[in-house]
């Protein structure tokens, strides 16, 4: 089974830049979205478009044109549930997170919050992290399955993880306490899928600012991931990152498990 994550960076923006040949093509499971920045009535037609091979569960914010997240899952997947929100509206109004239940585990989908220039929503997004963190452990608990949590975390873990780490030591998304969520988040039993089989492979990074051809460049920083309960990890045959794929300043990641 494949399932990728991607920040789309406006699904209607990368509906145009080759999105529906990407997935044709590819024919990834479930695709997990993030910063979707639309409700579901501006993207009727694409929906329409995309139903002869995905059922589409999007979740958008309420502000129009403003984060949300989403999932594309294959049709003859038979998802239990569909579940949006965590439960608090400071964090469901932004649509941050869309979980489904399969038959042998369960896809936490979320986008974390940027934690901004300023550092004025670094505890924002803080507590919503430790919010899905927590969520993730009752879930296992009460459903007695594996979880994976994807999307845009919106924080590089270690210095391997970005291009300029000694530059950005004061720059959201490397700060000490961000990046000690996803310490936490580990010591709690979810491993980092692309470190854990690529624990040494540097200049391996899933965003790219559109200024100053960094892409072209790859000074980049891997703020998208993975992570698996340990169940899964021996399940698992391959993990990627897919800079090749255009269309977002983010590229999807893939997994594969068996």
């Amino acid at each position: 089974m494949i399932f990728t994550s991607w920040n789309v960076n406006g699904l209607r923006s990368v509906s145009t830049k080759g999105f529906e040949e990407w997935f044709r093509t590819q024919g990834p499971d479930v695709i997990a979205l993030q910063e979707i920045k639309a409700q579901e009535q501006d993207v009727h037609s694409l929906i329409d478009k995309w139903s002869d091979l995905y059922d589409v569960h999007l979740y958008p914010a309420v502000k129009k044109g403003y984060s949300g997240t989403g999932l594309l899952i294959k049709k003859n997947t038979n998802p239990l549930s569909i579940i949006r929100g965590i439960g608090d509206p400071a964090y469901d109004n932004e649509g941050r997170l869309i979980i489904v239940e399969l038959e042998n585990l369960i896809l936490m989908n979320g986008y974390f919050p940027n934690g901004q220039r300023d550092h004025s929503r670094v505890e924002f997004k803080l507590d919503f992290s430790k919010k899905v963190m927590e969520l993730a452990i009752e879930l296992q608990k009460k459903h007695k399955k594996e979880i994976l949590i994807t999307g845009d975390i919106n924080t590089a873990h270690q210095e391997i993880d970005l291009a300029n780490p000694k530059a950005n030591r004061q720059t959201t998304g490397f700060l000490p306490n961000e990046r000690a969520f996803i310490d936490e988040l580990i010591a709690n039993g979810f491993t980092d899928v692309f470190r854990h089989f690529h624990p040494k492979l540097a200049e391996q990074y899933t965003w790219w600012t559109y200024r100053g051809d960094c892409r072209e460049r790859n000074i980049g920083w891997r703020l998208d991931y993975f992570f698996a309960s340990s169940g899964l990890l021996p399940k698992i045959k391959n993990i990627k990152h897919c800079p090749e794929v255009l269309g977002s300043d983010h590229c999807p990641v893939w997994l594969e498990i068996n």
